[in-house]
């Protein structure tokens, strides 16, 4: 079974990036999965009238270096982009997580 918290973090709320050839506006709900190593954020199509909703899923290459479940706070730093791909940068105290854009799954 996976262990999932559920949080909001309110400076995600309102970015936007591109995936699949679709503009997606994030809600700032999360959720945290596999102990920190997934995180699931909520998101609202924007370039359908019918704003689609779905969750893009954020992955971390190696599952010990992820945020601390019990201590989650507000902790979005930023979105990257390269060539291919993306990716949700949080920061806490001393250290910053990279997490790469893996998925995504309708509602």
């Amino acid at each position: 079974m996976t262990d999932m918290v559920e949080a909001h973090w309110e400076d995600l709320r309102g970015k936007e990036l591109r995936y699949r050839d679709r503009t997606w506006e994030l809600t700032g709900d999360v959720d945290v999965r596999e102990s920190g190593g997934l995180l699931g954020l909520d998101a609202r199509e924007v370039d359908d009238v019918r704003h689609g909703a779905a969750t893009l899923y954020f992955g971390i290459d190696d599952p010990p270096d992820t945020l601390n479940t019990g201590d989650l706070g507000e902790q979005f730093d930023r979105l990257e982009r390269t060539k291919r791909h993306q990716y949700l940068l949080i920061e806490t105290a001393g250290r910053t997580y990279r997490y790469e854009l893996q998925r995504l799954e309708y509602e």
